[in-house]
């Protein structure tokens, strides 16, 4: 595990409940993936460092290949389990679980219209899949990692943005098959709530990036890390329009404390809303403070005006006593120095 990975993970660890892992099971589906490969390394790295009696993680994951890869330090510690399938598939019983974290989902915004079934079944159909297991076998806790794509279109509107609240989103659009598609997961989490009393939860993740992210998923902040590395000027061509960006290992943090200490049936929105700028305010502090001795520049194909966005409540989330740590300035160096380290 490279150096930057070790050093967030003990951040993590310092600020979850990880008394509540101790001998339990985990099954964390995508496993292969930008956060959730943080879990299973994070849960693997409590193992060997830190837990008196052991947990045990199942990782469900599509690509044998891929995943031998990216968890080749892992396969041989009797901790851990590889089960090799598809979330659209009956999900197979391979010991009884005590924790199910749902984050298989095509997220590169690439695949939303080129794959807009896949898109939708990995979280529709397999959130149903994971939820029937979880009502069979009375499991502690379910969480599913929703999108605050959920949301759709809420131009215009001038409030904070809480869980509670709906807007118009087109089911039609192929584009919007990822924002329907988690719709679709978060209103079966609810129903197994309420008619099985199945413990979901569901967090609703912002634009999340770290190491491990795709550089080529389509995410602005993906195209800025991979400009950085390759020592290209940065290209803004929707500077008005604003985000918040959350480092990864507060997401992580976020995402256990949800899974250990959130309610049942409950949704919580996750963002670093302290980090929250226009794209070109981004791009412009990349530049000018994260990475000065570059010499890059940022080239605008478009409006810089800032657009009037709402922002989103996370007053439910910081009951659960969770905050952000890691700024953007911090966060993009440590991204950046992780992919720069792997490419030496």
């Amino acid at each position: 595990m490279e150096q930057i990975r070790i050093e967030d993970i003990e951040i993590i660890i310092k600020r979850i409940p990880y008394k509540f892992c101790e001998n339990k099971v985990f099954l964390i589906t995508g496993a292969t993936g930008f956060i959730a490969s943080y879990l299973v390394d994070t849960l693997m790295y409590l193992n060997k460092n830190v837990l008196q009696e052991k947990c045990t993680v199942i990782a469900l994951c599509r690509s044998k290949e891929k995943a031998e890869q990216r968890f080749g330090q892992w396969l041989l510690n009797e901790t851990f389990i590889l089960q090799i399938q598809s979330v659209e598939d009956q999900i197979a019983e391979v010991m009884h679980i005590d924790y199910i974290i749902h984050a298989a989902s095509c997220s590169a915004t690439k695949d939303f219209c080129k794959i807009p079934v896949k898109v939708l079944t990995a979280n529709i159909l397999g959130t149903y899949n994971l939820l029937e297991y979880a009502r069979k076998n009375r499991i502690d806790s379910f969480l599913f990692i929703s999108s605050g794509a959920v949301y759709g279109n809420i131009e215009g509107y001038k409030h904070d943005i809480k869980e509670t609240d709906t807007f118009a989103l087109d089911f039609c659009a192929t584009h919007n098959s990822y924002a329907e598609g988690k719709r679709g997961g978060e209103a079966f989490c609810c129903a197994y709530y309420a008619q099985y009393e199945v413990p979901a939860k569901i967090v609703r993740l912002g634009h999340t990036y770290g190491p491990g992210i795709d550089i080529n998923d389509g995410h602005v902040y993906s195209d800025f890390v991979r400009n950085i590395t390759s020592g290209t000027d940065l290209i803004v061509n929707n500077g008005g329009a604003r985000r918040s960006f959350c480092y990864v290992a507060d997401a992580v943090v976020a995402i256990f404390q949800i899974l250990f200490l959130g309610g049942n049936g409950e949704i919580y929105n996750m963002e670093n809303t302290e980090e929250t700028y226009s794209i070109f305010e981004l791009a412009s502090k990349l530049v000018k403070e994260a990475f000065p001795e570059r010499n890059l520049k940022v080239i605008c194909n478009g409006d810089i005006e800032q657009a009037k966005q709402p922002k989103v409540n996370i007053e439910k989330l910081k009951k659960l006593g969770w905050h952000s740590d890691i700024d953007v300035v911090n966060g993009f160096r440590r991204t950046v120095r992780s992919i720069e380290e792997k490419n030496v």
